[in-house]
């Protein structure tokens, strides 16, 4: 079989997730939202490139928003928000993400955290200076000038010092 280079690329267009914006919203979330409190804006355009939105999952918009403001440690809610369909079957929220700026903690870390874990074999330690996402936050390492971006998940915390 004998394929020309436009057939080819319409072939291969046809197997990326269809993105389709089915809505804007000035302000949605799934918690209650305190007035008195003085929210800050912590990260713009949350959850919208285009690769966090095909990546989506999320079944229903409910899930989509819990996505996009956990992925931001501290945020609330979301503000200005586009709502996508995936593939006509799956749900994607991007906006700004609003909620407690300062002392957050995520999973259990904070900044100004000391922590601790295992790097090419060796034990090192160091001090939270940044929580990113989900996933990972910036930690300085005892004796050195620059940081590392690490998983939560191999992080230990508590009152870890340097042998």
């Amino acid at each position: 079989m004998k394929f020309t280079i436009p057939a080819f690329l319409i072939l291969l267009a046809g197997c990326s997730p269809s993105v389709m914006q089915i809505g804007k919203i000035n302000m949605i979330s799934n918690r209650n939202v305190e007035t008195s409190f003085d929210y800050s804006l912590i990260s713009s355009y949350a959850g919208g490139s285009e690769r966090e939105l095909k990546k989506s999952r999320a079944e229903n918009i409910e899930q989509a928003i819990d996505q996009t403001v956990r992925k931001v440690p501290g945020g609330e809610f979301v503000m200005n928000a586009s709502i996508y369909m995936i593939d006509e079957q799956y749900f994607a929220v991007e906006g700004d993400v609003w909620g407690r700026k300062g002392n957050v903690s995520y999973r259990g870390f904070a900044v100004g955290d000391r922590v601790t874990f295992k790097r090419v074999g060796q034990i090192v330690y160091g001090v939270v200076t940044g929580l990113k996402d989900d996933l990972t936050c910036y930690v300085k390492l005892d004796g050195d000038a620059g940081g590392l971006e690490v998983r939560y998940d191999i992080l230990a915390k508590g009152d870890t010092s340097a042998p």
